[in-house]
Protein backbone atom coordinates (compact mmCIF):
# COMPACT_ATOMS: atom_id res chain seq x y z
CA UNK A 1 0.00 0.00 0.00
CA UNK A 2 1.38 3.55 -0.82
CA UNK A 3 2.04 5.58 1.50
CA UNK A 4 0.43 9.52 1.63
CA UNK A 5 3.67 11.16 1.28
CA UNK A 6 4.39 8.83 -1.79
CA UNK A 7 0.98 9.12 -2.86
CA UNK A 8 1.56 12.63 -4.95
CA UNK A 9 -1.45 15.21 -5.87
CA UNK A 10 -4.77 14.81 -6.45
CA UNK A 11 -7.16 16.84 -8.14
CA UNK A 12 -10.48 17.36 -6.74
CA UNK A 13 -12.43 18.21 -10.34
CA UNK A 14 -16.15 19.21 -9.00
CA UNK A 15 -19.23 19.87 -11.04
CA UNK A 16 -21.23 22.18 -9.23
CA UNK A 17 -18.20 24.22 -8.01
CA UNK A 18 -19.61 27.44 -7.44
CA UNK A 19 -22.66 25.49 -5.57
CA UNK A 20 -22.84 25.83 -1.80
CA UNK A 21 -21.25 22.45 -0.81
CA UNK A 22 -18.69 22.67 -3.06
CA UNK A 23 -17.29 26.44 -1.53
CA UNK A 24 -18.00 24.64 2.06
CA UNK A 25 -15.93 21.93 1.16
CA UNK A 26 -13.02 23.83 -0.61
CA UNK A 27 -13.48 26.73 2.42
CA UNK A 28 -13.45 23.85 4.90
CA UNK A 29 -10.13 21.66 3.43
CA UNK A 30 -8.31 25.02 3.12
CA UNK A 31 -9.69 25.89 6.81
CA UNK A 32 -8.06 22.18 7.81
CA UNK A 33 -4.77 22.23 5.78
CA UNK A 34 -4.02 25.60 7.37
CA UNK A 35 -4.78 24.32 10.82
CA UNK A 36 -7.82 27.06 11.33
CA UNK A 37 -10.23 24.49 11.99
CA UNK A 38 -10.59 21.09 12.94
CA UNK A 39 -11.78 17.62 10.45
CA UNK A 40 -14.66 17.06 12.81
CA UNK A 41 -17.48 15.55 10.72
CA UNK A 42 -15.29 13.72 8.42
CA UNK A 43 -15.61 9.86 8.22
CA UNK A 44 -12.33 9.48 6.83
CA UNK A 45 -10.38 11.08 9.71
CA UNK A 46 -11.32 8.59 11.86
CA UNK A 47 -8.63 5.72 13.56
CA UNK A 48 -9.97 2.98 11.46
CA UNK A 49 -8.65 4.64 8.35
CA UNK A 50 -5.47 5.78 9.59
CA UNK A 51 -3.36 2.97 7.82
CA UNK A 52 -4.69 3.84 4.59
CA UNK A 53 -2.84 6.75 4.28
CA UNK A 54 -5.67 9.08 3.03
CA UNK A 55 -4.38 11.94 0.42
CA UNK A 56 -3.96 15.09 2.73
CA UNK A 57 -5.55 17.96 2.82
CA UNK A 58 -2.53 19.82 1.75
CA UNK A 59 -2.12 17.70 -1.27
CA UNK A 60 -5.63 18.07 -2.98
CA UNK A 61 -5.75 20.98 -5.50
CA UNK A 62 -9.75 22.16 -6.36
CA UNK A 63 -11.11 22.64 -9.49
CA UNK A 64 -14.27 22.38 -11.67
CA UNK A 65 -17.19 23.45 -13.22
CA UNK A 66 -20.49 25.63 -13.08
CA UNK A 67 -24.06 26.55 -14.81
CA UNK A 68 -23.06 30.13 -13.58
CA UNK A 69 -19.95 32.32 -13.30
CA UNK A 70 -18.34 34.17 -10.83
CA UNK A 71 -15.71 33.61 -7.62
CA UNK A 72 -15.25 31.23 -5.16
CA UNK A 73 -14.57 33.80 -2.52
CA UNK A 74 -17.77 35.66 -3.49
CA UNK A 75 -20.21 32.09 -2.80
CA UNK A 76 -18.09 31.19 0.13
CA UNK A 77 -18.82 35.10 2.01
CA UNK A 78 -22.62 34.52 0.87
CA UNK A 79 -23.01 31.04 2.36
CA UNK A 80 -21.18 31.99 5.80
CA UNK A 81 -23.24 35.26 5.79
CA UNK A 82 -26.74 33.62 4.87
CA UNK A 83 -25.86 30.08 7.00
CA UNK A 84 -24.05 31.26 10.02
CA UNK A 85 -21.71 28.73 9.25
CA UNK A 86 -18.26 30.30 8.87
CA UNK A 87 -17.11 34.06 10.14
CA UNK A 88 -15.24 36.78 7.72
CA UNK A 89 -12.34 36.00 9.97
CA UNK A 90 -11.96 31.88 8.44
CA UNK A 91 -12.61 33.19 5.06
CA UNK A 92 -9.99 36.22 5.14
CA UNK A 93 -7.62 33.71 6.53
CA UNK A 94 -8.03 31.23 3.09
CA UNK A 95 -9.18 33.67 0.51
CA UNK A 96 -5.65 34.00 -1.11
CA UNK A 97 -5.56 30.27 -1.54
CA UNK A 98 -9.30 30.44 -2.44
CA UNK A 99 -8.99 33.47 -5.05
CA UNK A 100 -6.10 31.05 -6.95
CA UNK A 101 -9.20 28.27 -7.40
CA UNK A 102 -10.65 30.62 -9.67
CA UNK A 103 -8.48 30.19 -12.36
CA UNK A 104 -9.75 26.39 -12.32
CA UNK A 105 -13.26 27.37 -12.45
CA UNK A 106 -15.28 27.35 -15.63
CA UNK A 107 -18.27 27.43 -17.40
CA UNK A 108 -19.74 24.03 -17.87
CA UNK A 109 -19.43 22.86 -21.39
CA UNK A 110 -22.92 21.57 -21.29
CA UNK A 111 -24.54 24.96 -20.60
CA UNK A 112 -25.29 28.68 -21.45
CA UNK A 113 -23.59 29.96 -18.22
CA UNK A 114 -24.73 34.10 -19.77
CA UNK A 115 -28.11 32.99 -20.31
CA UNK A 116 -30.30 34.60 -17.44
CA UNK A 117 -31.73 31.46 -16.08
CA UNK A 118 -29.20 28.27 -17.20
CA UNK A 119 -30.25 26.22 -20.42
CA UNK A 120 -28.35 24.10 -22.38
CA UNK A 121 -25.47 24.96 -25.03
CA UNK A 122 -25.57 25.07 -28.65
CA UNK A 123 -22.29 23.09 -28.75
CA UNK A 124 -22.49 19.38 -29.96
CA UNK A 125 -22.28 16.47 -27.38
CA UNK A 126 -18.78 16.25 -29.07
CA UNK A 127 -18.36 19.16 -28.40
CA UNK A 128 -18.74 19.04 -25.09
CA UNK A 129 -17.28 16.35 -24.11
CA UNK A 130 -14.06 16.83 -25.87
CA UNK A 131 -14.18 20.41 -24.08
CA UNK A 132 -14.83 19.03 -20.65
CA UNK A 133 -11.68 16.65 -21.51
CA UNK A 134 -9.95 19.66 -22.63
CA UNK A 135 -10.48 21.06 -18.57
CA UNK A 136 -9.55 18.08 -17.15
CA UNK A 137 -6.12 17.90 -19.04
CA UNK A 138 -5.60 21.36 -18.25
CA UNK A 139 -6.69 20.80 -14.81
CA UNK A 140 -3.94 17.50 -14.45
CA UNK A 141 -0.93 19.44 -16.70
CA UNK A 142 -1.42 23.06 -14.11
CA UNK A 143 -1.01 21.25 -11.00
CA UNK A 144 1.09 18.13 -12.05
CA UNK A 145 -1.48 16.00 -10.78
CA UNK A 146 -1.15 12.07 -10.03
CA UNK A 147 -5.09 11.44 -9.90
CA UNK A 148 -8.35 12.97 -10.52
CA UNK A 149 -11.83 12.50 -9.32
CA UNK A 150 -14.89 14.06 -10.70
CA UNK A 151 -16.83 14.82 -7.76
CA UNK A 152 -20.52 15.69 -9.31
CA UNK A 153 -22.29 18.16 -6.92
CA UNK A 154 -24.37 19.69 -9.23
CA UNK A 155 -27.85 20.36 -9.24
CA UNK A 156 -30.49 17.76 -9.79
CA UNK A 157 -31.66 17.77 -13.18
CA UNK A 158 -34.58 15.89 -14.62
CA UNK A 159 -34.78 12.27 -15.09
CA UNK A 160 -34.19 11.32 -18.32
CA UNK A 161 -36.73 8.21 -20.12
CA UNK A 162 -34.44 4.83 -20.86
CA UNK A 163 -33.34 4.19 -24.16
CA UNK A 164 -30.30 1.76 -25.89
CA UNK A 165 -28.00 4.20 -25.84
CA UNK A 166 -28.01 4.03 -21.89
CA UNK A 167 -27.22 0.24 -21.37
CA UNK A 168 -24.63 -0.35 -24.17
CA UNK A 169 -21.55 1.58 -24.39
CA UNK A 170 -21.10 1.48 -28.39
CA UNK A 171 -24.77 3.31 -28.58
CA UNK A 172 -23.95 5.53 -25.91
CA UNK A 173 -20.62 6.81 -27.80
CA UNK A 174 -23.21 6.78 -31.46
CA UNK A 175 -25.35 8.52 -29.65
CA UNK A 176 -22.84 11.19 -28.74
CA UNK A 177 -21.43 11.26 -32.07
CA UNK A 178 -24.95 12.02 -33.67
CA UNK A 179 -25.83 14.85 -30.96
CA UNK A 180 -28.82 12.47 -30.24
CA UNK A 181 -29.69 14.36 -26.69
CA UNK A 182 -32.79 12.50 -25.74
CA UNK A 183 -31.71 10.47 -23.44
CA UNK A 184 -27.98 11.64 -22.24
CA UNK A 185 -27.90 14.38 -19.84
CA UNK A 186 -25.53 16.11 -18.65
CA UNK A 187 -24.08 14.39 -15.13
CA UNK A 188 -23.94 11.17 -17.89
CA UNK A 189 -21.75 13.61 -20.08
CA UNK A 190 -19.59 14.78 -16.79
CA UNK A 191 -18.90 10.71 -15.79
CA UNK A 192 -18.37 9.91 -19.80
CA UNK A 193 -15.69 12.88 -19.80
CA UNK A 194 -13.88 12.14 -16.49
CA UNK A 195 -13.57 8.17 -17.46
CA UNK A 196 -12.11 8.90 -20.91
CA UNK A 197 -9.29 10.98 -18.83
CA UNK A 198 -8.90 7.88 -16.56
CA UNK A 199 -10.67 10.04 -13.30
CA UNK A 200 -12.63 8.32 -10.74
CA UNK A 201 -16.15 9.23 -10.76
CA UNK A 202 -18.75 9.60 -7.63
CA UNK A 203 -22.20 10.85 -8.08
CA UNK A 204 -22.95 12.95 -4.98
CA UNK A 205 -26.35 14.26 -6.54
CA UNK A 206 -29.82 12.03 -7.23
CA UNK A 207 -28.69 12.59 -11.32
CA UNK A 208 -28.08 9.27 -13.45
CA UNK A 209 -24.59 10.29 -13.52
CA UNK A 210 -22.51 6.74 -14.26
CA UNK A 211 -25.88 4.54 -13.01
CA UNK A 212 -26.26 3.64 -16.34
CA UNK A 213 -24.42 0.02 -17.49
CA UNK A 214 -23.24 1.89 -20.66
CA UNK A 215 -20.91 4.17 -18.37
CA UNK A 216 -20.03 1.39 -16.09
CA UNK A 217 -19.07 -0.28 -18.83
CA UNK A 218 -16.47 1.84 -20.20
CA UNK A 219 -15.36 2.43 -16.63
CA UNK A 220 -14.78 -1.30 -15.99
CA UNK A 221 -13.13 -1.68 -19.25
CA UNK A 222 -10.50 1.43 -18.69
CA UNK A 223 -10.26 -0.04 -14.95
CA UNK A 224 -11.60 2.96 -12.83
CA UNK A 225 -13.81 3.13 -9.88
CA UNK A 226 -16.71 4.88 -9.49
CA UNK A 227 -19.77 5.25 -7.02
CA UNK A 228 -23.05 6.75 -6.03
CA UNK A 229 -26.01 7.95 -5.83
CA UNK A 230 -27.51 10.82 -3.62
CA UNK A 231 -25.61 10.96 -0.44
CA UNK A 232 -27.66 10.33 2.50
CA UNK A 233 -27.06 13.56 4.74
CA UNK A 234 -29.74 14.31 7.01
CA UNK A 235 -33.20 12.71 7.36
CA UNK A 236 -32.83 9.55 5.13
CA UNK A 237 -29.52 9.04 7.67
CA UNK A 238 -32.08 8.74 10.50
CA UNK A 239 -34.26 6.38 8.62
CA UNK A 240 -31.84 3.62 7.79
CA UNK A 241 -30.85 3.65 11.54
CA UNK A 242 -33.91 4.17 13.16
CA UNK A 243 -35.80 2.16 10.75
CA UNK A 244 -34.03 -1.63 11.58
CA UNK A 245 -34.45 -0.99 15.35
CA UNK A 246 -38.46 -1.40 14.96
CA UNK A 247 -37.88 -4.23 13.25
CA UNK A 248 -35.39 -5.51 15.33
CA UNK A 249 -37.90 -5.55 18.55
CA UNK A 250 -40.39 -6.82 16.11
CA UNK A 251 -42.54 -3.75 16.54
CA UNK A 252 -44.68 -2.92 13.42
CA UNK A 253 -44.97 0.38 11.48
CA UNK A 254 -47.84 1.39 10.21
CA UNK A 255 -47.46 4.48 8.59
CA UNK A 256 -43.87 6.79 8.54
CA UNK A 257 -44.51 10.39 7.22
CA UNK A 258 -42.63 13.01 6.66
CA UNK A 259 -42.02 16.79 5.72
CA UNK A 260 -38.43 18.28 4.21
CA UNK A 261 -38.01 21.58 4.15
CA UNK A 262 -35.07 23.77 2.99
CA UNK A 263 -34.30 27.31 0.97
CA UNK A 264 -30.87 26.38 -0.84
CA UNK A 265 -30.89 25.86 -4.38
CA UNK A 266 -31.36 22.85 -4.27
CA UNK A 267 -34.66 23.64 -3.00
CA UNK A 268 -35.31 25.21 -5.80
CA UNK A 269 -34.44 22.71 -7.39
CA UNK A 270 -36.92 20.51 -5.75
CA UNK A 271 -39.44 22.13 -6.35
CA UNK A 272 -39.75 21.48 -10.03
CA UNK A 273 -41.67 17.79 -10.21
CA UNK A 274 -39.82 16.79 -13.38
CA UNK A 275 -36.03 16.93 -11.35
CA UNK A 276 -37.76 15.96 -7.87
CA UNK A 277 -38.69 12.44 -9.06
CA UNK A 278 -35.18 10.71 -8.80
CA UNK A 279 -34.51 12.43 -5.03
CA UNK A 280 -38.50 11.40 -4.18
CA UNK A 281 -37.76 7.58 -5.03
CA UNK A 282 -34.86 7.28 -3.13
CA UNK A 283 -35.95 8.36 -0.09
CA UNK A 284 -39.69 6.81 -0.27
CA UNK A 285 -38.23 3.42 -0.94
CA UNK A 286 -35.61 3.56 1.91
CA UNK A 287 -38.57 2.45 4.62
CA UNK A 288 -40.41 -0.42 3.33
CA UNK A 289 -37.23 -1.96 2.12
CA UNK A 290 -35.63 -1.97 5.09
CA UNK A 291 -38.72 -3.39 7.20
CA UNK A 292 -39.58 -5.68 4.58
CA UNK A 293 -43.17 -4.75 4.02
CA UNK A 294 -45.35 -2.28 2.95
CA UNK A 295 -45.09 0.85 4.46
CA UNK A 296 -47.29 3.71 3.72
CA UNK A 297 -44.05 6.62 4.04
CA UNK A 298 -45.30 9.87 2.59
CA UNK A 299 -42.65 12.28 2.43
CA UNK A 300 -42.99 15.95 0.55
CA UNK A 301 -40.63 18.32 0.29
CA UNK A 302 -40.84 22.12 0.25
CA UNK A 303 -38.93 24.72 -0.97
CA UNK A 304 -39.08 27.67 1.69
CA UNK A 305 -36.62 30.55 0.61
CA UNK A 306 -36.06 31.84 4.54
CA UNK A 307 -34.39 29.17 5.38
CA UNK A 308 -31.64 29.24 3.75
CA UNK A 309 -29.36 26.61 3.71
CA UNK A 310 -30.72 25.26 7.00
CA UNK A 311 -33.18 22.32 6.10
CA UNK A 312 -35.52 21.00 8.60
CA UNK A 313 -37.11 17.66 8.74
CA UNK A 314 -40.46 16.52 10.75
CA UNK A 315 -40.96 12.74 10.88
CA UNK A 316 -44.11 11.23 12.44
CA UNK A 317 -43.57 7.63 12.91
CA UNK A 318 -47.03 5.56 13.40
CA UNK A 319 -45.97 1.62 15.14
CA UNK A 320 -47.92 -0.58 17.27
CA UNK A 321 -46.47 -2.87 19.52
CA UNK A 322 -47.34 -5.70 22.09
CA UNK A 323 -51.31 -6.03 21.92
CA UNK A 324 -51.52 -4.27 18.79
CA UNK A 325 -51.34 -1.17 20.88
CA UNK A 326 -50.60 1.87 18.71
CA UNK A 327 -48.30 4.45 19.39
CA UNK A 328 -46.45 7.51 18.08
CA UNK A 329 -42.69 8.57 17.65
CA UNK A 330 -42.23 11.69 16.01
CA UNK A 331 -38.70 13.63 15.86
CA UNK A 332 -37.63 16.72 14.41
CA UNK A 333 -34.27 17.47 12.59
CA UNK A 334 -32.49 20.30 11.93
CA UNK A 335 -29.09 21.00 10.10
CA UNK A 336 -27.29 22.69 7.82
CA UNK A 337 -26.99 20.99 4.39
CA UNK A 338 -23.56 22.40 3.33
CA UNK A 339 -22.56 21.60 7.14
CA UNK A 340 -23.43 18.07 6.50
CA UNK A 341 -22.40 17.37 3.15
CA UNK A 342 -19.23 19.23 2.73
CA UNK A 343 -17.30 16.56 4.84
CA UNK A 344 -19.08 13.46 3.34
CA UNK A 345 -17.75 14.99 -0.51
CA UNK A 346 -14.40 15.61 0.75
CA UNK A 347 -14.93 11.86 2.65
CA UNK A 348 -15.88 10.29 -0.83
CA UNK A 349 -12.82 12.24 -2.62
CA UNK A 350 -10.18 10.84 -0.48
CA UNK A 351 -11.69 6.95 -0.22
CA UNK A 352 -12.11 7.55 -4.50
CA UNK A 353 -8.61 8.41 -4.31
CA UNK A 354 -7.37 5.55 -2.36
CA UNK A 355 -8.89 3.39 -4.79
CA UNK A 356 -7.62 4.90 -8.17
CA UNK A 357 -4.11 4.87 -6.23
CA UNK A 358 -4.84 1.06 -5.45
CA UNK A 359 -5.64 0.13 -9.56
CA UNK A 360 -9.35 -0.70 -8.13
CA UNK A 361 -11.95 -0.79 -10.64
CA UNK A 362 -15.89 -0.96 -10.72
CA UNK A 363 -18.62 0.42 -7.99
CA UNK A 364 -17.14 1.28 -4.74
CA UNK A 365 -19.58 -0.50 -2.79
CA UNK A 366 -17.54 -0.35 0.47
CA UNK A 367 -18.92 3.67 -0.11
CA UNK A 368 -22.44 2.80 0.20
CA UNK A 369 -23.24 4.02 3.80
CA UNK A 370 -22.62 7.03 1.78
CA UNK A 371 -25.43 7.51 -0.22
CA UNK A 372 -29.56 6.69 -0.24
CA UNK A 373 -29.46 4.60 -3.50
CA UNK A 374 -26.07 2.65 -3.42
CA UNK A 375 -24.92 1.43 -6.76
CA UNK A 376 -25.45 -2.64 -6.41
CA UNK A 377 -26.09 -3.12 -2.43
CA UNK A 378 -29.08 -3.97 -1.63
CA UNK A 379 -28.47 -3.29 2.18
CA UNK A 380 -29.77 -0.11 3.04
CA UNK A 381 -29.40 0.10 6.82
CA UNK A 382 -26.46 2.13 7.59
CA UNK A 383 -24.57 0.43 10.54
CA UNK A 384 -24.25 -2.89 8.41
CA UNK A 385 -23.39 -0.73 5.56
CA UNK A 386 -20.42 1.06 7.62
CA UNK A 387 -19.01 -2.15 8.35
CA UNK A 388 -18.60 -2.54 5.28
CA UNK A 389 -16.48 0.41 4.85
CA UNK A 390 -14.24 -1.08 8.28
CA UNK A 391 -13.79 -4.53 6.30
CA UNK A 392 -12.27 -2.41 3.56
CA UNK A 393 -10.39 -0.55 5.40
CA UNK A 394 -9.08 -4.06 7.45
CA UNK A 395 -8.28 -6.06 4.27
CA UNK A 396 -6.11 -3.18 3.46
CA UNK A 397 -4.34 -2.85 6.47
CA UNK A 398 -3.83 -6.75 6.75
CA UNK A 399 -2.40 -6.49 2.67
CA UNK A 400 -0.07 -4.31 3.71
CA UNK A 401 1.37 -5.91 6.70
CA UNK A 402 1.43 -9.09 4.53
CA UNK A 403 2.88 -7.38 1.53
CA UNK A 404 5.69 -6.05 4.41
CA UNK A 405 6.61 -9.14 5.33
CA UNK A 406 7.31 -10.25 1.99
CA UNK A 407 9.78 -7.72 1.68
CA UNK A 408 11.63 -8.18 4.91
CA UNK A 409 11.72 -11.97 3.64
CA UNK A 410 12.76 -11.20 0.69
Amino acid sequence: MTNSAESGRTGVFIGGALGDIAATMVVGALAIRHRHASPLGMVSDQAPFAALGLVPMDELRFGGIDVRRGKLRDVARTVGDTSRTFSRDLLDAVAPTLDAIDADVHCDPCYDCDAVRPSYSDDSLADVVESLRDRLQHFRRRHQLERIVMLDLASVEATPAPVIAQSQLRAFEAAVANDDRRAISPSMIRAYAAFLEDCAYVNFTPNAGAEILALQQLATDRGLPFYGSDAKTGETLIKSVLAPMFAYRNLEVMSWEGVNMLGNNDGKALSDPDRRTAKMSNKEELVPRLLGYPVHSGIDINYVPSLGDWKTAWDLIHFKGFLDVPMTMQFTWQGCDSILAAPLALDLARFSDFALRENEAGPMKHLSSFFKNPLGVEELAFIPQFEMLLRYAQMHEKRHVQNGKRKESA
